[in-house]
């Protein structure tokens, strides 16, 4: 075998070895690209509750009779800053209207308003919950049935907002005291 062979043979296996070693190459790019995609796309549609300014716990919200117009949503919302933050307004597409509302004690009656926002201490706890602030959903376009879900946005005066899934539940009525007369 020559020089000329040989460096040849050389030319061609490194020619060869280029043409594999720019295919690893591209398909390495292309992998660690589609990585990095996907995981932004997991952070974008799931981001953990301990990253928000604002979490959310024990939301639920009350299943309703057949035909009924309304319903209401409840969870605890906890402020995970060192400033007041204040929700807003809350929207779902299950109702024509979703509003904030408070239950209050008006010349010996408890009457329920709508409220322009839920303040939220620094650092701290607000429950809405049956008899105080709630969700109230106005004008629902179906039944909501116990083991459903339903989608609801928060906006806090912050600017965030949090897609929260907060399952349908039936309230238990027995654990109310029944009211019985005896003479």
């Amino acid at each position: 075998m020559d020089f000329i062979s040989l460096s040849n043979l050389l030319l061609l296996f490194s020619t060869q070895q280029g043409k594999i070693m720019k295919r690893f190459s591209l398909l390495l790019c292309s992998l660690v690209f589609s990585l990095n995609c996907f995981s932004q796309a997991l952070e974008e549609h799931a981001q953990p509750a301990e990253n928000q300014d604002v979490s959310i716990d024990k939301q639920y919200v009350r299943a309703t009779p057949p035909h009924a117009k309304n319903s209401a949503a409840f969870l605890m919302l906890t402020n995970n800053t060192d400033k007041e933050i204040k929700l807003v307004a809350v929207s779902s597409d299950i109702a024509e209207r979703v509003e904030l509302h408070n239950h209050i004690k008006e010349d010996g009656m408890m009457k329920m308003r709508q409220v322009e926002e839920v303040t939220i201490a620094a650092n701290g706890n607000t429950s809405l919950q049956p008899g105080g602030y709630h969700v109230m959903f106005l004008g629902l376009k179906k039944d909501l049935t116990e083991g459903e879900n339903v989608d609801i946005r928060l906006f806090f005066d912050n600017g965030d907002e949090l897609n929260i899934e907060a399952p349908v539940k039936k309230i238990n009525m027995s654990n109310k005291k029944k009211h019985t007369h005896t003479h």
